[in-house]
This record gives C-alpha cells, structure tokens and sequence, in this order.
C-alpha cells in the first residue's frame, strides 16, 4: 500500500508539471502570426503589416488584422512603364485578413505597432522584428522607386508611378512627414544600419497617415488608454504563470528550412488563459 501511495504521487506531480504545474516550464500562446508563416511557408518573400488592432469589452477580447503582401515575378520594365501611374502593380499581391483573435500577451507585444511590418521573409529567411512599414524590403529598392533631392538637399524616397498604392499603404495618402514629400533617407539609413534583422525599430510618426482610417485609430485616446493599461496587467499576469511569445523569444532571423512542419505546430500549441 505504501508504494501504491508513492507511486501515485509521483505520477500525479508529473502530470501537473505537464499541464503547466511546472514553474520553469514556457508555454507558448497561440498567435495567428505564426499560423501565417506555416501557411505561406512555401512563399520565400512577402512582408506582414499589422493593418488594425481592436478590443470587444463584451467578450474581454483582443484582435487584430494583419495586410500580407507578397512579392510576385518581377517585371523587365523601362522608365516610361515604370513611372505610368494608370498601370496596375500586379507583380504585387496583397491580402488582407479577417479579424483574428490574440491572446492578451500577443496584443502587449505589438500594440505599439500599428501600420509596422512586423514580420518579413525575405529569400527564405525569417524575421520578427518590426521595422518600419516598407523599409525593409520596398524603400531603397530601385524595383519600385527611387531617391530624390529637394530643394534643401535632403535625400527622401519616391515610388515610381506604378507603385503609388505602396506609398499610400505604408505612408497614406498625404505620403509626407515632417516638411518631406516622401520617407526620408536618414529614416532608412538608421533602420537599415542600426536595426534591421537586429532588434525592433522604434515607432515612428510617418506610420499615423497610413493608419488613420483604422478602427484602433478612430477610437477615443481614453478608450486606447484604458485598454493598454488592462492588456499590461493581464499580460504579466500570464507572463507570472510562464506564458510568452513566439516573439519575446526569437526576435531574430531564422532559416525556414529548419522551420518545418513539426516544429511549427509547436510554436502554435498551447492556448491561454484570462
């Protein structure tokens, strides 16, 4: 009998350490961010924007809505085609999501992101970290546009005619900032020298024109205000029970072939609590 008691025991502390009694055990919440990277697992470049954001007091729920765009074959195109603003850009293909619901912890993560990118891949390799909307794969691509000089002598980019909808996805349709009439090249240069594939970049005013017809945007500032302060807690509230995400552990490039399929069934398991 006394055996019996002690095997039970033990085989009870064992199936609580699996079911997250374990302090030191991570659990990884699911993210919608990481269901698109196995769907598109075959794309080698496409870029992630978070498009909009949104919180339903009824339910105590958090969401949001990503715009993936892809990189299709790219065009032998002159100067004249280039600059037609009438054609369509249909080397480009853009999809944007329905509303996708995010753990507490997932929407801390990137609620100071809205109209980033917040992944990108880019021949084949993966990269968390957000960056500025366009800049790490658009912006300074002689592809889709080009750099100018003004008056002033400051150097800002242009997309050629046949991109102006990128202009107004990542900049919007007033595609200016701060007396320039497209993104600066100091913007860039410190982007693509100090942050890109390294860390998160920070934000940034030139995201808000893209943005402002955004659910997330029109709701009042005490609305957003109480929303950031109550996503904080629960999110640490789950961060003290040993929840976190795919994100606040991997921020940094990875090669898709070693992302298979098995190991991307593990970063989506797991759920989490309220």
């Amino acid at each position: 009998m006394k055996l019996f008691k002690t095997t039970f025991l033990i085989s009870l502390s064992l199936l609580l350490y699996a079911c997250g009694g374990g302090n030191d055990r991570q659990k990884f919440v699911k993210s919608p961010i990481d269901n698109l990277i196995t769907k598109y697992i075959d794309k080698n470049d496409f870029n992630v924007m978070l498009a909009d954001m949104d919180y339903k007091e009824d339910t105590d729920k958090y969401f949001h809505k990503y715009r993936i765009l892809f990189q299709e074959k790219k065009l032998n195109l002159n100067k004249e085609q280039l600059q037609d603003s009438t054609s369509s850009a249909n080397d480009i293909k853009i999809v944007n999501t329905d509303w996708q619901e995010v753990s507490p912890i997932i929407f801390d993560d990137y609620k100071n992101d809205l109209g980033m990118t917040i992944l990108s891949k880019k021949n084949g390799i993966l990269d968390k970290n957000t960056a500025p909307a366009g800049a790490n794969d658009y912006v300074g691509n002689s592809r889709y546009g080009e750099w100018q000089t003004n008056s002033n002598g400051s150097s800002f980019w242009v997309f050629y005619g046949r991109y102006r909808l990128m202009s107004d996805l990542f900049f919007g349709p007033r595609y200016g900032y701060g007396g320039y009439y497209g993104y600066p090249r100091t913007y860039w240069r410190d982007y693509n020298s100090n942050y890109r594939g390294q860390r998160d970049y920070p934000k940034r005013g030139y995201t808000s024109n893209s943005t402002s017809n955004s659910n997330w945007s029109k709701k009042p500032t005490s609305f957003k205000n109480k929303v950031n302060s109550k996503v904080t807690r629960s999110a640490s509230s789950l961060k003290s029970r040993g929840y976190t995400s795919r994100k606040s552990y991997s921020k940094t490039s990875r090669n898709t072939n070693r992302f298979s399929s098995s190991s991307s069934s593990r970063s989506t398991s797991g759920g989490f609590g309220k």
